[in-house]
């Protein structure tokens, strides 16, 4: 007889010893999911590259929901749906109204937007080395050496541009020295041109690299048999492929980036809609993000 003081678990009224040993199983592998979960999400928030995928992930996807969800079509499949609940006598008659222009999900955006912006006050730091190191050891072959050049030089006046103007968006810089030269919408013009700059600069980058890559192949195809092991062998493909990987994904990063770039280079734009700008950047950084992510797979519970 049980103890009144202590009932049995209701969970566990009228299930056999094995269905509640096989239910705690379940529990304690949830549990143990939700931790991995959570710990490489935490190592992936510890890095500067993953605090930034996690900031762009949530900004463009909450713009690409608040569109979805503000979208006619959207609005007109809820419509129905409301129509047959209520045909069905499920729901109480009520009317559907779009949602506000400024929704909870556009919120949500801006605000990992902004974070973003304030992160990459410190954007100059990485410019800064980058610089140097190109000057220090410059690429071997002249032509990325000089594409090179040209982008530390597009990204500097995107970022310097990008601080000022942000800052003085902010009261932390004069105001009337912005407006003085322009004002905030030039500023952010000619800090997002040079942002395209960089981009442009990179497809030059990606071909030099192809013609290189071909180059050192058919001298290696052309010297094959010269004493080389299988280790070896195997060596050179996985560090071929891992280089032709890399590839790709700035190639794919560029081409999603490159229209995008230039629509907001120009004052009146080239006609990319606004509900499309989140789909397309998130488009641009999912290889990245999918790469951030399967680098913390090694974390254990």
């Amino acid at each position: 007889m049980a103890d009144p003081e202590y009932p049995p678990d209701s969970s566990d009224v009228g299930k056999t010893p094995a269905q509640s040993l096989c239910a705690k199983r379940q529990l304690l592998a949830a549990l143990t999911t939700t931790d991995v979960t959570i710990r490489r999400l935490n190592l992936l928030l510890s890095e500067a590259n993953g605090q930034e995928r996690v900031l762009a992930t949530v900004n463009y996807v909450a713009s690409m929901l608040h569109y979805l969800t503000a979208s006619a079509p959207w609005i007109a499949l809820q419509t129905r749906l409301g129509i047959l609940a209520r045909l069905k006598g499920h729901v109480a008659s009520k009317n559907v109204t779009p949602s506000p222009s400024k929704s909870k999900l556009m919120a949500l955006s801006s605000l990992a937007s902004e974070t973003r912006y304030n992160l990459r006050l410190f954007g100059l730091l990485p410019l800064w080395i980058w610089g140097v190191e190109t000057l220090k050891s410059p690429p071997a072959d002249p032509i990325i050496h000089v594409l090179t050049v040209l982008q530390v030089i597009s990204n500097v006046i995107y970022q310097l541009l990008e601080n000022v103007g942000y800052l003085a968006s902010k009261g932390v810089v004069s105001k009337r020295f912005v407006d003085k030269y322009g004002g905030l919408a030039k500023w952010d013009l000619w800090s997002t041109r040079g942002w395209f700059g960089h981009i442009f600069f990179q497809f030059f980058v990606l071909w030099r690299q192809s013609v290189l890559r071909r180059q050192r192949l058919a001298a290696q195809r052309a010297a094959a048999g010269t004493g080389e092991t299988k280790e070896t062998r195997a060596e050179d493909s996985e560090a071929l492929r891992l280089e032709i990987r890399a590839w790709r994904k700035s190639l794919v990063n560029n081409t999603f980036w490159a229209p995008l770039c230039l629509h907001w280079s120009v004052e009146k734009g080239i006609g990319i809609p606004a509900s499309l700008t989140g789909l397309i950047s998130f488009c641009a950084g999912a290889w990245s993000l999918h790469d951030c992510w399967a680098g913390t797979a090694s974390v254990k519970a």
